[in-house]
C-alpha cells in the first residue's frame, strides 16, 4: 500500500519528505522539484509542480550561528517552500525509534539547540509504525539531519492525553525531550517512557566535512 495523504482544503499542506541525506554545501547546490498527483488512476500523474531551486554556498553566512532560511517555488498549481540553514563543523545524525512496550500518542519533533524551528518527524495520527521481523518502530517523516558538532540534538516527545492512553484529561499534552552530543562516529541509545509506552531511541553519528559547511 502506498503512503497517502489527504488534503480536505486550500488552507492545509502537503507534508514533503527528506533529504534522504546529510548534503554537503562547497559552493552551489541545486534543488530539484518534481511533483504529481495521481487523477483517477492514471499511473503517470498530473503535474502540478516542477523547478529548481538553488542554495549558493558562496554567499551563505560564515559564522557559528544558524541561520534559518527558505525558498518557495511557485509553479502550476502549488507553491513549494524548502527550508534550510547552513552549518560549520557539521557530523550527520539519523535516527530511528523502536517501540518497546505499549503506544504512542502525539507528535514526535527533532530539533538543535539554539535553532527555534523544529521539524516533525512522527505523527501517530498520519504516520503509523512499521515491523521489521520482531520489531516494531515508529514511521519517521525524515529520519537524518545536520548539526554541528558544538551544539546538542533534541529529540522530543509530544505526548496527546487520551482515554486509550490512560490520560486523564483527553486534550492534555505533556512533553519529554531525549539529549544527544554529537560525535564524529559513533552509535547513542536512550530509553524513553513517556504516555503509555516505552520506546528506544537510536542515533548513529557520521562526519561529513570538517572543513566545510553542510545544509539540512
Amino acid at each position: 500500500m502506498e503512503d497517502y495523504q489527504t488534503i480536505n482544503s486550500v488552507d492545509e499542506s502537503l507534508i514533503l519528505t527528506g533529504p534522504g541525506r546529510g548534503l554537503v554545501l562547497l559552493d552551489f547546490i541545486y534543488l530539484e522539484i518534481n511533483l504529481k498527483i495521481k487523477v483517477d488512476g492514471k499511473p503517470e500523474g498530473e503535474q502540478i509542480s516542477k523547478g529548481l531551486l538553488g542554495i549558493d554556498g558562496r554567499v551563505q553566512p560564515r559564522d557559528e550561528k544558524v541561520n534559518v532560511g527558505s525558498q518557495t517555488l511557485k509553479s502550476w498549481y502549488s507553491n513549494v517552500m524548502v527550508s534550510y540553514a547552513t552549518i560549520l563543523n557539521a557530523v550527520e545524525c539519523t535516527f530511528a525509534i523502536e517501540v518497546l512496550e505499549g503506544h504512542f500518542c502525539g507528535e514526535i519533533k527533532a530539533g538543535i539547540e539554539g535553532v527555534d524551528e523544529e521539524i516533525v518527524i512522527h505523527s501517530s495520527k498520519e504516520d503509523g509504525v512499521v515491523t521489521d521481523g520482531d520489531k516494531t518502530y515508529m514511521k519517521m517523516r525524515r529520519p537524518v539531519m545536520t548539526i554541528c558538532l558544538e551544539r546538542t540534538l533534541a529529540i522530543k516527545f509530544v505526548i496527546e492525553g487520551c482515554c486509550q492512553c490512560g490520560g486523564a484529561i483527553p486534550n492534555a499534552t505533556s512533553e519529554r525531550t531525549e539529549r544527544f552530543t554529537p560525535q564524529r562516529r559513533s552509535e547513542q541509545k536512550a530509553e524513553v517512557i513517556c504516555g503509555a509506552g516505552k520506546f528506544q531511541v537510536k542515533v548513529v553519528w557520521s562526519l561529513m566535512d570538517i572543513l566545510g559547511r553542510s545544509s539540512y
